[in-house]
């Protein structure tokens, strides 16, 4: 690689608010960038390497504002209790050298205990990656979100990933700051006792708040102590309100909400990641791996309310950061991440407002926004080229020509 790189493009969309340069450049030094404007205004030293892409776009690397590194078949959940983590560390890191040549240079994991340490080997240099933040593991309430009847409570316990009251809570952080996690994620939400889809609840709008006030707020000023950032799978009305009153910094999923919560997300500025692939990639899947009839009925009911509290959050002005909420093949691959652009588009979003969703917003997500997700002087490589002009045809994020993370060509037509 050399020291110094010089991209031209037919179109680069550069700054915190993508602002289109026609014919534009990026020259990279020492893996950041150096400069970024139209080809005239950008400076070509001696020596330099360039790289014209003709009538490419050039744009930040796509975020992954939640997904999960999980390391087993998606058909096969029930394996994270069981199946050896170095072989789930092996899987995962090969799902995760693919979406990084999909085009995304930065993911969120969003409750893996793999994570850190998958991190941990992209960083040193031994494996291929996007930029990882990690939560570790899920901390959730006896009979919580993640906490299943079909796993003892002794062996749930002993995860480390079960926490009640207060000091649990408080204790369960610390472990996680132990372990080296980014960010701190709670299970807020869950069905009923007799909901047949426990995590998620057989209707979004007939939820469960799993944990008191007092234990969601203790758990928040732990993490904030250790300048972390809370994180909660909440959905339904109680649950997000719960989120919001409690402190946590970002909501994911966020819907079967009233107006008035969805007015305290816009005052309060709160993010909401979208995960409308999560549910997508399911319905995709319900004949060829037989979902049965009660599971496909809860995820319609799902995929309208989150559709429709989509369509009132962009018009109430809530703030959305792009994630697909998937965990791995073969049902939910990594490297179809950028569906999500995709399917918000379809939502409404205009193709401007996702752009800027699956970059500069997801990169405040994940806390590196004055590190990556926009082009501009001074922060990492983190860069892609696609055919033509996704202002136009969203679709072209599915086939990247040219993938960069921080200065290195990770991908190249």
């Amino acid at each position: 690689m050399m020291d110094q790189v010089r991209l031209k493009a037919g179109l680069v969309l550069a700054g915190p608010d993508l602002q289109s340069i026609r014919n534009g450049a990026i020259l990279i030094e020492a893996g950041r960038i150096a400069a970024v404007g139209e080809d005239g205004a950008v400076p070509c030293p001696p020596g330099c390497e360039q790289r014209d892409l003709g009538g490419a776009t050039l744009m930040p690397g796509m975020i992954d504002a939640h997904m999960h590194t999980f390391g087993v078949d998606s058909t096969q959940l029930h394996l994270l209790a069981t199946e050896r983590e170095p072989y789930r560390a092996a899987r995962a890191l090969s799902e995760l050298k693919r979406m990084l040549h999909a085009g995304f240079t930065s993911a969120r994991c969003l409750g893996s205990t793999i994570g850190p340490d998958v991190r941990r080997a992209i960083d040193d240099g031994f494996a291929e990656g996007p930029r990882l933040k990690v939560a570790g593991g899920f901390i959730s309430s006896t009979s919580g979100t993640w906490d299943s009847r079909y796993v003892s409570l002794s062996v749930a316990r002993s995860s480390g990933e079960v926490a009640d009251g207060p000091a649990g809570l408080v204790q369960a952080v610390r472990q996680r700051v132990r372990e080296g996690a980014d960010f701190i994620k709670l299970g807020l939400s869950k069905g009923g006792v007799h909901d047949r889809y426990h995590a998620w609840g057989d209707d979004p709008l007939n939820q469960v708040a799993t944990f008191s006030l007092e234990e969601v707020r203790a758990a928040v000023e732990e993490a904030h102590r250790n300048q972390l950032y809370v994180s909660a799978h909440a959905i339904g009305e109680e649950p997000v309100r719960l989120a919001i009153e409690g402190g946590v910094d970002i909501i994911e999923h966020g819907y079967g909400i009233t107006p008035q919560t969805r007015a305290l997300l816009v005052e309060q500025k709160k993010i909401v990641v979208t995960t409308i692939s999560q549910l997508h990639f399911h319905r995709a899947a319900y004949d060829a791996y037989r979902y049965p009839q009660w599971e496909r009925d809860a995820y319609e009911r799902h995929w309208a309310i989150m559709q429709r509290d989509f369509k009132l959050g962009l018009e109430a002005g809530v703030r959305f950061a792009l994630g697909t909420d998937l965990i791995g093949g073969p049902t939910h691959p990594l490297h179809e991440a950028a569906m999500e652009f995709q399917l918000a588009v379809e939502w409404g979003m205009s193709k401007h407002q996702a752009l800027h969703a699956g970059t500069m917003t997801g990169a405040e997500a994940l806390g590196i926004a004055s590190q990556t997700g926009s082009l501009e002087v001074g922060k990492a490589a983190d860069i892609i080229a696609v055919q033509g002009n996704p202002l136009l045809d969203i679709a072209t994020l599915g086939k990247p020509l040219l993938v960069v993370k921080e200065g290195r060509t990770i991908r190249a037509a």
